[in-house]
């Protein structure tokens, strides 16, 4: 970092600007923006690179190491050489004609967004794929490697028309109606300031900008994997965000090509409503059931279709999280029980084949019946129906009025639980005793257990301790998100030698700060 004075011109007493170094200053850097650029007045940020009390050079060029930097703050201090001021003038002394920044390497995120992309017409979204490759700057050359510590993330939303926001205008009593962007744009005032009257909120004066869900998608978490599935509902509108991250000076992303999968759509739209089929017009409006407790839910589906190009569907697929079991299906108006040709219960989801494809000639209303059980304080039971035809990408179900018979018009979950509850539950052993003799029966010791209010995956590891509080073994399980979870040894340390016949305590446990989980049980070893 440096700055350097003027190469010609006097200042008004007369010194040339060439020869008006800056007294004394400090330089300060940092790497992201924080809380310190809210605060009024001068903060120094992270890491200062630079304290000068006295300095004689116009010129200036500090060196620093070699780091990620977005912000740098100079700040001008008073010197001692501010007391050698001409008595005719008060000028403060130092002049900057520039400042310069340099550095080396890659930033560590380069972000791309597209304009809103038009499709033409409404398709159904499948996989996300790229083309990219990783590349390191050996010496002075590019070479492509495979363990660049860079990686590209996409983010992807969908709508129903080409613009994500909602234009207000305010009205004589001050509250707000839509108008057109072209209005909002072009005949709208900003708000204005009369003397001390600030005149803000009367026709003519533009309001707030809302984003339009209803017509429009959030955007997706970021995707990092090539061939990933697009959790998209059907739209004619397109727009991506790509970022190219490194997280090394001399690491970097090329991203060669990028393609989405699309299909015509099965139908206009998919809505569907949840509910628990004991109380399927909830007071609040909402689902609401005891966390791990087994319960029988309605899954209402209905569709609305625009032309009988819409070739509909024949199977709905529901996203459960955990194994469901399936009850039994409803179809046609009124809804009476009827035989799925196939029904299929996965570890977290449940599809099943319909007796007779929805179409727009036979447009009838279904309702699938399940059990299941909720782990999280909100579990949403996304879906998507489906057709044999091979060319015809899933459709979503989107959450909507899709029965009178169903009041939640939603397909989210909230799991109530008891503040003091555990996040480790249900903990119970394949076996009192371990006894690797190799003759296959109870070879292997299995730790079932549920976890319990865990927003996302975390890391769970379980240890094994004497009876003096030694730890004897320590076994990573791996990431586990909320739900049923299995864990086992086999009665071996961390070197995979076995263990003394005795009696050990197994401790299993949550690697995590924002939550604390934790079970501890005996279990014998004997061989």
């Amino acid at each position: 970092f440096g700055f350097v004075t003027p190469t010609e011109g006097t200042r008004s007493d007369g010194v040339p600007l060439n020869q008006d170094p800056v007294p004394a200053f400090e330089v300060s850097i940092a790497a992201e923006a924080g809380d310190i650029l809210a605060q009024r007045g001068y903060r120094r940020l992270n890491t200062l690179i630079a304290d000068v009390p006295v300095n004689f050079e116009p010129e200036v060029e500090i060196d620093f190491p070699q780091q990620y930097v977005r912000l740098v703050r100079y700040q001008r201090k008073a010197s001692v050489l501010d007391e050698q001021r001409t008595t005719d003038s008060n000028t403060v002394r130092g002049t900057i004609a520039e400042f310069v920044l340099t550095g080396r390497g890659v930033p560590k995120r380069a972000i791309y967004r597209s304009k809103i992309l038009d499709l033409g017409a409404e398709v159904n979204f499948g996989r996300l794929a790229w083309t990219a490759r990783t590349m390191r700057m050996v010496g002075e050359e590019a070479v492509v490697v495979s363990d660049a510590e860079a990686w590209v993330e996409v983010e992807v939303r969908a709508g129903r028309d080409g613009d994500p926001n909602i234009y207000h205008e305010y009205t004589d009593s001050g509250k707000e109606f839509v108008v057109t962007r072209e209005r909002y744009e072009n005949d709208l005032r900003l708000p204005e300031t009369e003397g001390i009257l600030r005149i803000d909120r009367q026709p003519g004066i533009r309001a707030s900008i809302g984003y339009d869900s209803e017509n429009w998608s959030f955007w997706s978490s970021p995707i990092t994997e090539s061939g990933t599935w697009l959790d998209l509902r059907n739209g004619s509108h397109l727009q991506l965000q790509i970022t190219l991250q490194s997280r090394a000076f001399g690491d970097w992303v090329e991203l060669d090509s990028l393609w989405i999968e699309t299909s015509p759509p099965l139908a206009a739209q998919i809505v569907g409503e949840v509910a628990r089929a004991a109380d399927m017009q909830p007071p609040p409006g909402f689902v609401q059931v005891e966390l791990g407790a087994r319960e029988t839910f309605v899954y209402d589906v209905r569709a609305s279709f625009a032309s009988a190009a819409e070739g509909g569907f024949d199977r709905v697929r529901i996203h459960t999280g955990i194994a469901p079991e399936f009850a039994h299906l409803e179809m046609g108006d009124p809804l009476a029980v009827v035989e799925p040709l196939a029904v299929v219960e996965g570890d977290a989801s449940l599809e099943v084949l319909l007796p007779q494809k929805v179409t727009a000639a036979s447009n009838e209303p279904l309702r699938v019946v399940f059990a299941a059980e909720v782990f999280a304080r909100a579990t949403t039971f996304t879906g998507e129906v489906l057709t044999e035809d091979e060319n015809r990408l899933p459709q979503p179900i989107e959450p909507g009025d899709a029965s009178a018979a169903v009041s939640t018009n939603s397909l989210r979950v909230l799991g109530a639980a008891n503040p003091a509850a555990e996040i480790v539950q249900r903990v119970r052993l394949s076996s009192g005793v371990v006894t690797p003799n190799g003759d296959g029966v109870n070879d292997r010791l299995a730790i079932e257990y549920a976890l319990f209010l865990l927003p996302a995956p975390v890391p769970v590891v379980l240890d094994v301790y004497d009876l003096a509080g030694n730890r004897r073994a320590h076994v990573e399980v791996g990431a586990q998100g909320t739900g049923p979870q299995r864990a086992f040894w086999d009665g071996r340390d961390e070197q995979g030698a076995l263990l003394p016949p005795g009696l050990y305590l197994l401790e299993l446990a949550l690697v995590t700060e924002a939550q604390h989980g934790r079970a501890l049980l005996p279990v014998g070893l004997a061989y």
